[in-house]
Formats: structure tokens, C-alpha cells, sequence
């Protein structure tokens, strides 16, 4: 089972570039931090530099408090969920952007009895922030996955904008032969983006400005598509961008990556199962329009010598010169951990750390953006490890606090403004896309303020809307597509409104396809 677990040795991959190791790969360890039962993830609560959370495929989540394991299991799944194939079982967790609030957690696991792709939402428990409370478990999704028990993916991130993303497998057999993953009408093979929250009978919403909510015949939970098993992407936490291992299957394992200003993946199309990698695998007709191609292709021979892809995180703590602003991946077959820098149109730099990790299954981020990497094996002996340099430099990056600030007011009179970061007045302006902090003052009783267009989304507020009965300050994260963009107050949308752009760097496809 150790062999096959998670599916990854069912996929595939081989690709080029690098191996070279590192200048000094000596200067980096692996600090060990425990001996867990076959983990699948770790990561942190944000903003807490006390707990490190383990996740375990088998359905416990294992809490290190201050350096030590706790003897009680932060949370016991294990009668939800079914471990039972290689690719089963319980596979991330991540942290609501207001945990320390709302004590607010998801789950992603794959069903017992149905084997379902299942994300559920689970809530601190009141009086003990050291486990969960299983009573307040609440379903937020289940995606069928009836026949086979591999290409589960298994992440789940929230992005810069405060959605939440999860990564699915294509749920088939071999070569996809049921096309799920460019099938818009299936959620299997797909990128999700939705906002968790329970909306009245719904138990999650979809943000308006997914790039198929208003398309016939697609599911609009869809963020993009095309995808075998991305078992791991993350979001750069300085910068906001995408990154997405994706797990081939008989050739080529796959690197993808959609910065911000390219939209950072909405409405992308991968490509599989049309091709995998840079090369033709079915014969689709009519072909994708404008595929995003890989920025890097690795084979399962040669220098990295693997067979599944381990995605992993942009580095950004300050302590890891040698990686800091390198991308972090590895295998699960060789174990080895490379890095690399991102770009577009393909990465470049490609390098060994010298480090390696058996049956190396995820990687994690904890609060301050130190990063672990993790091998799926029973415990006898360490498995997850911290990677450390010998820098004498310390530090702590929190997770995407840095946003552009926007301004915005209503009232008292009959006026209505919103201001760019610099303090412009955004009426007729430009915007870049990304991810932003709105700041509103809305001091009226007669007057609201919303933000109305099919690429604009908002967290809190889902309708991107405060009260008519006036709300005095509040704080958003907004999240900004190409398009227009109209703010008004609803009761006096006549008078009381302006109109903004949103633009965005249009280089969105790779050209031709390479060979």
C-alpha cells in the first residue's frame, strides 16, 4: 500500500531540465518534527506560531503544540471517511482566513461507503482550542466518485481573495476515457473556487464572478479545467499567483503557473486529457481553444528519475536564502526535492536541494511561511520534517496581508466615492486585477454601497452590498477579474454611482503547441 498510496504512483511523468544540485546542498536539513501514521498534509492556523497542524491519511488530524505532539487527536474522522485504496482517505485540511474568530475549519476526504470527493466544514471546539468539535461538522460538498478509487486530488487552499479552492482528480481510470476533466458539466478534473459559507438551504455559494456562472451548460463552481490529478497546488503568499503539480500518467509529469495579472488560472484549460505535458495524448475534436501549456515537463527518466509530482509552495521565508523566491517540489517515487523560478512562458533554474524524502507526499506552510515536506509512511520513524538552513536569519511572511488598500465612502449627502490605492478617485479609472482591501465608510441611513459586475466578488459580503440602514466601517477582501466594475447606492442608483475598469495583462495562452 506505502508503495501506492494516494494513487500518485498510478499517474505519470518525465520531464527535462536541471538536476543540477544546489551550491552548498549541505547548508540544508530536514529538522524532523514526528512520527505520524502515513500524513497526507500539514499545515498552521494563520497567524498562530504555536500549532502545527499533521493530517493524517487514515482520519485523524494530529496537533504539535510548541514543538511537542499532542497525545489527543485535534480532530478523529476516521468513521467518515474511507482509506481503504491507494488514493483514499483523508487528504488537506485548510484554516478559514478568520480561524481565530470563527474557529472555522475544512476537510477534504473521501466518503466512507460512497467514496465521494467530500469537503466538510468543522468548528474549533468552544472551550478547548487544542481539538475540534466533531458535533458541528457540516457538509459543504460532495463531488460522486462511484467507480474507481483513484484521481481523488485532495487539496484545498484559500486564496488571496479569502475563497476557498480545491483541487480534483478526473475520478477515471487511465487516459481519462469518459473525458471528465474537459467536460464543463462535471466537477471532476477541475480547479473549484467557492465561497464555504452556508447561504440559507445552500450550503455554500459561488462567487459571481467565477468565469462560468453565467455560462449554459457548465458548472459554476469551475475555476479551471483540463487537469489529471492536481493532488497539490498553493498560492504564492506574497505575491497571490498559482502554482499546480499535476500528476501525469504515462509520460510526463507537469508543472502549471497563472501569476495574478494573468487571471491566475480563471477559465484556464489545462489541457488533459487532450494532452499531457507538452505532448498529444488523445486525439480531442475538436481541440481545446487557447490551452495553457506547462511551464515545466519532467519525464520518469533521466535526471529526476520519478513517476508522480509532489507540488509544493513558492518560498518566501526570509531564514531559506538559498530557496527564498524558488518554487519547492518533488517526487513521490525518488523522493528528491528540487526548486526552481516560475515564469512565463516556462520556469527556469531547475535544481536538486539534496534533499530528499521517502514516499514524499505533500508539503506545508505553517503561519509564518516555513515550509515541511512530508512522506507518507507508517511512523516507525519520522516523517514529517521542517527544511532548514544554517542562515542565522530569522523571520515570519504572513499569508497574503499585504493587499493593495482601496478607499470607499457614501454619504452623509448624496455622494459616493471609492479611491485606487494612491488615493485617486477611481470614476472612470483602471484597476488592476488582483485581490484588494476595501475599506468602506458608510455613515448614512438612506444610503448603501455595492459593488455590481459580473467580475467583482466580495468576502464578507457575498453580494458585495452593505445595509441600506447604513453600516458604519467595514473591512473587505474584494477579488477583481477583467471587466467593468459600477458602484452605486442602490436606493439612488440614478445619481449616486461610478464606473471602473479592470485590466489585465492579455497574453493569456502559450502560442503553438512544442513538441
Amino acid at each position: 500500500m506505502l508503495a501506492l498510496v494516494l494513487g500518485l504512483a498510478a499517474f505519470a511523468s518525465l520531464g527535462g531540465g536541471g538536476g543540477e544540485p544546489l551550491a552548498a546542498p549541505q547548508t540544508l536539513s530536514l529538522q524532523p518534527i514526528g512520527a505520524f501514521q502515513y500524513p497526507t498534509f500539514v499545515t498552521a492556523p494563520p497567524g498562530d506560531q504555536d500549532r502545527l497542524l499533521v493530517v493524517e491519511k487514515t482520519g485523524k488530524i494530529r496537533l504539535v503544540l510548541d514543538g511537542v505532539v499532542q497525545p489527543t487527536p485535534f480532530l478523529d474522522a476516521t468513521s467518515w471517511i474511507t482509506s481503504a485504496g491507494a488514493e483514499q482517505g483523508l487528504l488537506s485540511m485548510a484554516f478559514a482566513p478568520d480561524y481565530a474568530s470563527s474557529g472555522l475549519f475544512y476537510i477534504y476526504y473521501t466518503a466512507a461507503n460512497t467514496g465521494a470527493m467530500t469537503v466538510d466544514e468543522v468548528q474549533r471546539d468552544a472551550s478547548n482550542p487544542n481539538v475540534a468539535d466533531p458535533s458541528t461538522r457540516r457538509q459543504v460538498i460532495a463531488i460522486p466518485h462511484p467507480t474507481f478509487t483513484v484521481h481523488d486530488g485532495g487539496q484545498l487552499q484559500f486564496g488571496p481573495d479569502d475563497m476557498l479552492y480545491l483541487g480534483t482528480g478526473d475520478g477515471s481510470s487511465e487516459g481519462d476515457p469518459t473525458g471528465n476533466a474537459q467536460n464543463l458539466q462535471d466537477l471532476r478534473g477541475k480547479l473549484l473556487r467557492i465561497d464555504p459559507r452556508a447561504n440559507g438551504q445552500n450550503s455554500y455559494r459561488v462567487p459571481p464572478n467565477n468565469p462560468f456562472v453565467s455560462q449554459t451548460n457548465a458548472d459554476p463552481e469551475i475555476w479551471s479545467y483540463g487537469l489529471r490529478n492536481p493532488w497539490r497546488f498553493s498560492f504564492d503568499r506574497v505575491t497571490g499567483d498559482l502554482n499546480i503539480g499535476d500528476v501525469g500518467q504515462a509520460s510526463w509529469e507537469e508543472i502549471d503557473f497563472r501569476p495574478v495579472d494573468l487571471s491566475w488560472g480563471s477559465g484556464a484549460n489545462f489541457g488533459w486529457s487532450c494532452y499531457e505535458g507538452l505532448a498529444v495524448f488523445n486525439v480531442c475534436s475538436p481541440p481545446p481553444t487557447n490551452p495553457i501549456w506547462p511551464v515545466f515537463v519532467y519525464p520518469h527518466s533521466g535526471a529526476h528519475s520519478g513517476c508522480a509530482i509532489t507540488g509544493g509552495y513558492v518560498v518566501r521565508n526570509p531564514e531559506l536564502t538559498m530557496l527564498n523566491g524558488r518554487y519547492l517540489y518533488g517526487d513521490f517515487c525518488s523522493g528528491h526535492i528540487y526548486s526552481q523560478l516560475l515564469g512565463i512562458p516556462n520556469s527556469s533554474g531547475d535544481q536538486d536541494t539534496g534533499l530528499s524524502v521517502p514516499q514524499l507526499s505533500s508539503f506545508g506552510e505553517d503561519a509564518c511561511g516555513h515550509v515541511y515536506a512530508v512522506g507518507v509512511t507508517g511512523g516507525g520513524s519520522s516523517n514529517v520534517f521542517r527544511i532548514q538552513q544554517d542562515s542565522g536569519i530569522l523571520g515570519c511572511i504572513p499569508a497574503f496581508r499585504k493587499r493593495p488598500v482601496l478607499k470607499a465612502s457614501v454619504g452623509p449627502g448624496f455622494v459616493i466615492h471609492v479611491y485606487d490605492p494612491t488615493g485617486q478617485g477611481l470614476d472612470g479609472h483602471t484597476l488592476p486585477e488582483g485581490s484588494y482591501t476595501l475599506e468602506i465608510d458608510d455613515q448614512s441611513s438612506i444610503h448603501n454601497f455595492h459593488l455590481v459586475g459580473a467580475s467583482v466578488s466580495c468576502v464578507p459580503q457575498s453580494s458585495c452590498a452593505t445595509s441600506v440602514a447604513g453600516t458604519g466601517q467595514q473591512t473587505w477582501t474584494i477579488n477583481v477579474l477583467p471587466g467593468t466594475v459600477v458602484y452605486q447606492c442602490d436606493p439612488h442608483a440614478g445619481t449616486m454611482h461610478g464606473t471602473f475598469t479592470v485590466t489585465a495583462n492579455l497574453t493569456v495562452g502559450r502560442g503553438p503547441r512544442r513538441r
